[in-house]
């Protein structure tokens, strides 16, 4: 009985741990009231570095680049000098950009791990996906029930 409740203890434990570990580098919106050329040295930094964003597609980081260089160009040819409006309303557009796609990406980088248990047996393991990972599969599945919905496997035709 001891036994068990140890490795109850010790378990939950392990467990408190991994799920506990903070994410020092955890990316951030664009914010334009901040010093922009260190945002977008950061934002590329992790655009580049293959974890951060590691489920965004192509065409979502070339609109982030471009959404950048727009705003950078922007803020140069100004020189230090009040945006007028329509100025301002584009640069708040591709800010908004760059936030939405840049926070929809790091959501579906996320990591989870589960304690599943592999059919036919009692023993469990730890499967860790990304969130994308998971709907990806979960569209898979679906996709595979509509093609069959009897669920009959027909060998050799």
């Amino acid at each position: 009985m001891y036994r068990l409740i140890l490795a109850v203890v010790m378990i939950a434990a392990a467990v408190t741990a991994h799920a506990a570990k903070p994410n020092s580098e955890k990316p951030k919106a664009l914010d334009l009231d901040q010093p922009f050329l260190a945002q977008m040295d950061s934002i590329e930094k992790a655009l580049n570095d293959g974890e951060t964003y590691a489920e965004i597609s192509q065409e979502d980081r070339s609109q982030v680049r471009q959404a950048l260089a727009q705003i950078a160009t922007a803020l140069s040819k100004s020189g230090g000098d009040t945006l007028n409006k329509v100025e301002q309303t584009k640069l708040l557009n591709e800010q908004n950009l760059i936030n939405q796609i840049l926070g929809q990406a790091a959501a579906d980088s996320r990591l989870i791990c589960r304690r599943e248990a592999t059919i036919g047996s009692l023993r469990t393991t730890t499967q860790c996906k990304t969130v994308a990972e998971r709907r990806r599969e979960a569209q898979d599945a679906q996709d595979a029930m509509r093609r069959n919905p009897t669920g009959t496997y027909n060998k050799g035709g």
